[in-house]
C-alpha cells in the first residue's frame, strides 16, 4: 500500500514538474524571445536605476551612506528590492495571462504561479551576478563577505514576493483594478526600503517606524552579508521570515478558496 501511494505521488509530482517546466519555457519565449535584445532588457532596467541614482548623487556631491562606492551601495539596495518587486508583479498577472491554459485540466492555477516565480527568481539572480561581477571587475566594489547571509536575505525576500504576488493574483480575479494599485504601492515602498539610506543613519524615532517594513530588513540583511563591517542595526530575520511565511500562508489559503473559479 505504501509503495503504491509512493508510486502515485511520484507520478503526480513528475507530471506537475513537466507542466511547470513547459510553462517556464513558454514564459521565457513570451517575455524575452520576441525581442532581439532578449535577456539584455532584464539587465538594462537595474542598470538604468543604478546609473541614474549614482549620477544624481555624484552631481549633488553626496557620499554613500556606507562604504566608498556609491554604485556598490545602490546595487546592494536596488537589486534585492527588484527581486521582491519583480516576483510580486509577475505573479500578480499570472492567472489573467494564462487564462487560456487554465482550461486544460492538467494545468492548475498554482502551476502558473510556481513557473513565474522560478523564472523571475532565476532571472534576478542572473542579473545580480552580471551587475556585481561588473562592479568588482571594474574596481568599484569588493567581493561579498558572507554569501550565506546574502542567500538568506534573497530567500526571504523571494518568499515575501511570492506571498504578495499570489495574494495579488487572487485579488485581481475579483478586483481587476488591483493590478494598478499594486504597482503604485511599489513606488513609495522603494523609497522606504533602504535603497538610498542605511538604517543606522536614520534617527531613532523614525527608525522605529520604518522598521515595520519587512523589505527594509531584507535589504539591510543583504548589505550585512555583503559588507564586512556593515552596521546592521535592528535587523530581524525572525520578523522577516514570520512575515513571509504568514503572507504566503494567507495567499495559499485564498488561492485554495477560489480554486475552480479562476478558469
Amino acid at each position: 500500500m505504501t509503495a503504491l501511494l509512493a508510486s502515485s505521488f511520484g507520478r503526480a509530482l513528475g507530471c506537475q514538474s513537466r507542466v511547470i517546466g513547459a510553462l517556464i519555457l513558454r514564459e521565457m519565449r513570451v517575455r524575452f524571445g520576441r525581442s532581439q535584445l532578449g535577456y539584455l532588457w532584464a539587465i538594462a532596467e537595474p542598470l538604468t536605476y543604478l546609473t541614474a541614482f549614482s549620477a544624481m548623487f555624484h552631481y549633488l556631491d553626496r557620499h554613500p551612506p556606507f562604504g566608498n562606492s556609491m554604485l556598490l551601495f545602490f546595487s546592494t539596495g536596488v537589486l534585492p528590492f527588484q527581486l521582491f518587486r519583480h516576483v510580486g508583479n509577475q505573479l500578480a498577472s499570472a492567472f489573467n495571462a494564462n487564462q487560456a491554459l487554465l482550461t486544460y485540466p492538467i494545468v492548475q492555477p498554482i502551476d502558473t504561479i510556481l513557473a513565474r516565480a522560478i523564472l523571475e527568481i532565476a532571472t534576478s539572480l542572473f542579473v545580480m551576478l552580471i551587475v556585481f561581477g561588473a562592479i568588482i571587475v571594474t574596481g568599484n566594489g569588493q567581493l561579498p563577505n558572507d554569501v550565506m547571509r546574502i542567500i538568506e536575505a534573497l530567500l526571504l525576500l523571494s518568499l515575501i514576493g511570492f506571498g504578495y504576488g499570489l495574494m495579488s493574483a487572487v485579488i485581481i480575479t475579483r478586483i481587476n483594478s488591483w493590478q494598478h494599485v499594486s504597482r503604485l504601492i511599489m513606488t513609495p515602498l522603494m523609497f522606504l526600503s533602504g535603497i538610498f539610506f542605511s538604517l543606522d543613519s536614520v534617527p531613532t524615532r523614525l527608525r522605529d517606524i520604518v522598521s515595520w517594513n519587512p523589505i527594509l530588513h531584507g535589504v539591510e540583511m543583504f548589505r550585512d552579508g555583503y559588507y564586512s563591517n556593515y552596521r546592521g542595526v535592528q535587523i530581524d530575520a525572525f520578523y522577516l521570515a514570520t512575515f513571509g511565511i504568514g503572507l504566503t500562508f494567507i495567499a495559499l489559503t485564498m488561492e485554495r478558496t477560489i480554486r475552480g473559479r479562476i478558469e
